[in-house]
């Protein structure tokens, strides 16, 4: 993987004096990475009048201008140069057909040809963290058009906003009003309900979720109960999803999952941990403390939104359920393949993922964020982005619904969002009262993560490869339910994990401790594939009892002996 350029201290390299028919000047050049992804570079190679050597790069299309090159040696024939910070390096020998270099460049065990032409970009300086300006529209536009340029079918809309006012823009098929899943930006929204009822007394943060619960349900205790803001930063201890949702293996996931299955399953989850001992990010969290909040309100959660949120801030497009007419407004949902894939209804999901939005809509809500339209709500929006816990690394923090995110230009309140067909993130700098939101209509990656981080704060674009390719659907022979049976029970898979296979209707289930069972299809009378991930299992007899299974993925084999 090749590690964005990174800005640093300049590095100068002392030399005698330039070779004769040395070649300084400005060299350009494309570097294809094995994802196929293509970055252009150009390099900048200057002699003072004191004969020192200096050298810089520029990144392009992630956006990095005038990285200091070390370790510079030029003559006639050859030129080796290193980029500190990432470990770059690169030796080209002078091609006199071609006039320009010819050479490897090597980045830890990764080693690539590029060559470099003469002539290049006008050089631009480096931009210090914090000076950095929001980009122009026709920078915007810039980045966008190469994102989407081997994306049939992809639209990304880009909403910005400081003390200058909004903008919007879009690339592809999709304008300032289009709808777009949000998918998981959604638990803003619900933590954001969770902010007001506090600050209204209507509930407490430490308040024991279980108090709120309808009759009928439970939660698991251990060492102390479950409060609400367990909930909504993701320090419960609940799993990422309930491990009892039916398995789909393409389109909606939540399609079928009703409240009566969460309500089991809460009911017999075991918790690994008590509550606030640490960060899992869960979608089960969410999705319960907005079934809370609702229930305590009195409503259901989509009203409950429209009531505290959208509808006092206007955002009349932001919603669970598009209506007729906003449907035909909606961008549509591809896949990673760009292949067309349906919408998602997350039904008793929804508070997790469930929210329509449009870049409009979004803005609005960064204003009323960033102080610039008054709102009642300002108070709770503050409040939320007090950082309560470490969140999922040492650059994260977790406040209430948000993620606060250390960046070199200080701290940035986030989240991102996906869907089975949509890709969203929302930012902004409190500080600097400047906000972004992305939102895209594939899960093509990179996607729109690096989109925002970089708008708002510089950082590097990610190398962009063309989309991958679907797989050809491997065929699966039948086997009858008496045969499956053979292979039902559990496998001590190495070091620390175990294998349980099961029987459903017809099909042969396999699943790992925490998390979701899925099914594995027969290639043969004793071997097995999944199609969600590429795995293999092959299980094996001794004097006809099945008593182990190998399990193959990602070039590995682990023989897991059956309990």
């Amino acid at each position: 993987m090749i590690l964005p350029i990174a800005a640093i201290t300049m590095a100068q390299v002392a030399a005698p004096g330039l070779p004769p028919m040395a070649h300084p000047g400005d060299w350009s050049g494309t570097l294809t990475l094995p994802s196929r992804a293509t970055l252009r570079l150009v390099v900048r190679l200057r002699v003072d009048d004191g004969g020192i050597v200096r050298g810089s790069i520029d990144s392009i299309d992630q956006r990095v201008w005038n990285t200091p090159l070390d370790g510079i040696t030029m003559t006639a024939t050859t030129l080796d140069f290193t980029v500190p910070g990432n470990g770059s390096r690169y030796r080209g020998r002078w091609d006199a057909a071609a006039r320009g270099w010819s050479g490897i460049w090597s980045q830890g065990d990764a080693a690539f040809a590029l060559s470099l032409a003469a002539g290049g970009p006008p050089p631009r300086a480096a931009v210090a963290a914090d000076a950095w300006a929001l980009p122009s529209d026709a920078e915007i536009g810039d980045i966008l058009d190469r994102r989407i340029a081997q994306r049939p079918g992809e639209a990304i809309v880009v909403g910005v906003i400081d003390d200058h006012g909004r903008r919007i823009v879009a690339r592809g098929p999709a304008g300032a009003d289009t709808l777009f899943e949000i998918g998981s930006i959604t638990k803003v929204f619900t933590a954001l309900v969770l902010a007001d009822m506090a600050a209204r007394g209507e509930v407490g943060l430490d308040d024991p979720a279980a108090r709120y619960l309808s009759p009928g349900w439970t939660l698991p205790v251990r060492g102390r109960a479950i409060t609400l803001l367990d909930l909504a930063t993701h320090r419960s201890g609940l799993p990422r999803l309930p491990l009892n949702m039916p398995y789909v293996e393409a389109g909606d996931p939540y399609a079928g999952y009703t409240p009566a299955a969460m309500r089991a399953f809460l009911k017999d989850w075991v918790p690994d941990r008590p509550p606030g001992a640490q960060y899992e990010y869960s979608n089960l969290g969410g999705a319960l403390l907005g079934q809370i909040l609702a229930r305590r309100a009195g409503t259901d959660y989509e009203t409950l939104v429209r009531t505290r949120i959208t509808g006092p801030l206007r955002m009349r497009d932001t919603q669970v359920r598009s209506s007729g007419a906003a449907l035909r407004n909606q961008a549509t949902p591809h896949d990673e393949f760009l292949r067309p894939v349906a919408a998602w209804d997350p039904s008793v999901m929804v508070a997790a993922g469930g929210l329509r939005s449009d870049a409009r809509d979004m803005l609005t809500f960064l204003a009323a964020n960033l102080g610039f339209v008054p709102t009642p709500l300002k108070p709770a929006m503050d409040a939320m982005r007090i950082v309560r816990a470490q969140g999922d690394g040492p650059d994260n923090a977790m406040a209430t619904g948000w993620t606060v995110a250390k960046t070199p230009t200080g701290p940035v309140v986030t989240h991102g969002g996906a869907t089975g067909g949509y890709l969203a993130n929302i930012a902004f700098d409190p500080l600097r009262r400047r906000g972004v939101v992305v939102l895209a209509n594939t899960r093509a990656e990179p996607g729109v993560d690096d989109i925002a981080t970089h708008i708002l704060t510089g950082s590097p674009l990610a190398a962009v490869p063309p989309p991958p390719k679907p797989s050809a659907m491997r065929p699966a022979i039948r086997l009858a339910p008496d045969d499956l049976d053979r292979f039902v029970g559990r496998y001590r898979l190495p070091p620390d994990q175990v294998i349980t296979v099961f029987r459903s209707g017809d099909r042969l289930m396999i699943q790992l401790i925490g998390q979701q069972a899925m099914p594995i299809h027969p290639s043969g009378p004793a071997d097995f594939f999944a199609r969600i991930v590429d795995a293999e299992l092959r299980f094996h007899a001794t004097n006809g009892m099945i008593d182990s299974v190998t399990l193959l993925q990602n070039g590995a084999e682990k023989v897991a002996p059956r309990l």
